[in-house]
């Protein structure tokens, strides 16, 4: 286990994992947030392995995932995404299942995460990217004191940092 929270705890993603994280990532209400539109249990075997081959979480030029799971009855809820990009900053972006979306899981998730980084590794920025009509999330990031700093009108979506203190 990565860290725990009152009610979730983060770890390593197991090959276990692989049908049930393909099962919320392919619905297409949490798909169209995401850069996918379908999410197959191949995806999530080969994406798995490649993250079981991360041996340190805080290494530049990495990206890897990490288990969301409830504590109360062990069910994987969803993952987070993280890109180091030096040794200063990360990226964080977060995938939930819509059945689980609305309890404030994401919240506590993503705050204790930027804790832990910081904490642990010394981070001083963490940047999330979401769609630019992902309501959800934006007022998440407002809500942790995320800063809009960027706009993609490729891609859609809007950048945000934080300065970890």
């Amino acid at each position: 286990m990565i860290l725990e929270t009152e009610r979730l705890y983060l770890r390593q993603l197991e090959i276990n994992d692989a049908l049930r994280m393909s099962e919320y990532r392919d619905k297409k209400e949490v798909a169209q947030y995401q850069s996918w539109t379908h999410y197959s249990l191949d995806d999530a075997l080969r994406r798995i392995k490649q993250c079981q081959l991360i041996k340190s979480y805080n290494q530049p030029k990495t990206d890897y995932h990490l288990a969301i799971v409830l504590k109360n009855n062990n069910i994987l809820i969803g993952d987070l995404f993280v890109e180091i990009i030096n040794k200063k900053v990360f990226v964080l972006g977060y995938t939930l299942d819509s059945q689980y979306w609305s309890y404030g899981y994401a919240t506590e998730i993503v705050n204790a995460f930027i804790s832990y980084m910081k904490d642990t590794y010394q981070f001083k920025k963490v940047i999330c990217y979401a769609y630019a009509d992902n309501v959800r999330s934006i007022k998440l990031l407002k809500r942790l004191g995320f800063m809009k700093f960027d706009e993609s009108y490729y891609y859609n979506d809007v950048g945000y940092i934080k300065k970890i203190r």
